[in-house]
């Protein structure tokens, strides 16, 4: 999809992080952009401020873990602004705790927003895609669904469930027009792993960096991508060869088996 002008592009989890930039980036393309987040002051600033540049935007307040809610703003959007091209599955939470220390509450919220949110996404949207015969997905997956670290267990989970979904329905959907693109960041300065370690084999990177990949992987439809590759991609392929106990001391050797020590929650975020 080399021509991203006027066409509609749903941003979940634009806000603030990542999903903010994805909208920026998409609407310097002369895209149509539909942005939705759970924190609507947030959002509406957003839409605020990229309408004052002269693009078209349109917020909408989502809960994705809302299956009934996810179905109400495909219609909406639809009858609004018209059938969606292109779905940015982006919103996420994290709780950068132990395992064994994980509340009830974390763990269920972290995989209906980072997982179920973004099944019920799929289901409300990709069908009119398929009906059409176009469309592209990107799904914001991680390393941390490929190599599970210490405190961050709970979200690596979300994460590898996801990575899986992706592969499945793009079999699925394989002969359909629909395309999708698997997106595995690093650490992203985005605030959401404030206090993470920093490593010269993985260093941190910025939201537009990621964000001109997601762009890059839309046009040329490409089904996965990593930011950066080569650090994710090695993380990727050693524990990939089953041997878990060589990851981890390769985690450990560069200082990220336990990146999240010294996590500090933005206390900003309303989850």
């Amino acid at each position: 999809m080399e021509d991203l002008r006027q066409k509609i592009v749903l941003v979940t989890g634009a806000a603030r992080g990542m999903g903010r930039f994805d909208a920026e980036l998409f609407c310097r393309e002369g895209s149509v952009v539909v942005i939705t987040d759970v924190d609507e002051a947030e959002l509406n600033k957003v839409a605020g401020e990229l309408k004052a540049r002269g693009h078209e935007v349109y917020p909408y307040a989502l809960d994705v873990s809302d299956r009934a809610a996810c179905f109400a703003l495909a219609e909406k959007v639809k009858a609004e602004v018209g059938t969606v091209d292109v779905l940015i599955n982006n919103a996420g939470i994290t709780d950068c705790s132990e395992v064994l220390d994980l509340a009830e509450d974390s763990v269920r919220r972290m995989m209906e927003v980072n997982y179920m949110g973004q099944v019920w996404m799929l289901q409300a949207f990709v069908p009119d895609m398929v009906k059409r015969g176009s469309g592209h997905v990107v799904d914001m997956c991680s390393v941390a669904g490929k190599v599970g670290a210490a405190n961050m267990g709970g979200y690596c989970a979300t994460k590898a469930a996801m990575l899986a979904l992706t592969d499945a329905i793009r079999i699925e959907l394989r002969k359909s027009g629909v395309n999708f693109t698997i997106v595995n960041p690093s650490f992203v300065s985005t605030g959401m792993f404030e206090g993470g370690a920093r490593s010269l084999i993985s260093p941190w990177q910025t939201p537009e960096q990621v964000a001109e990949k997601i762009l890059k992987g839309v046009k040329k439809n490409r089904a996965e991508v990593c930011a950066p590759s080569g650090p994710v991609r090695l993380a990727a392929f050693l524990r990939g060869i089953c041997m878990p106990k060589l990851t981890d001391f390769s985690l450990h050797l560069f200082g990220l088996d336990r990146p999240m020590d010294n996590w500090r929650k933005d206390e900003c975020r309303p989850f």
